[in-house]
């Protein structure tokens, strides 16, 4: 086969309210179907483990990571001090559905952005 063929070939599309239990999406992480994120990045005192863990298409974790790069500046000027990625989910999936994410100082919003995932 050759890389021609790859790219000819049709791709199987995915269902996210199929994946409704943790071991569907472990195994669509093997297809590459979904990955692995960290809901609250280690940089902002989230854990390193599976507390924290949510399985998102491929692709949200690098829009994520940019988010989180915002948040790390501004962190870093003083601007921001709170921390909070809240998922929302649809039917019975595992899939977040979307997330927002927000970062705040004394109180008060500084900053807002939401992914609109499904």
């Amino acid at each position: 086969m050759g890389l021609l063929d790859i790219f000819k070939r049709k791709k199987e599309p995915i269902h996210f309210e199929e994946i409704d239990s943790i071991e569907k999406a472990k195994e669509a992480c093997k297809k590459r179907k979904l990955e692995r994120m960290y809901m609250i990045s280690p940089i902002f005192g989230g854990a390193e483990d599976d507390s924290n863990v949510l399985y998102v298409p491929v692709g949200v974790k690098g829009l994520k990571n940019c988010y989180d790069a915002i948040l790390e500046g501004l962190v870093a000027e003083g601007q921001a001090k709170t921390f909070d990625c809240t998922p929302e989910y649809r039917g019975n999936s595992v899939v977040p559905c979307k997330l927002t994410i927000v970062s705040g100082k004394d109180g008060k919003e500084v900053y807002r952005q939401t992914i609109d995932i499904w």
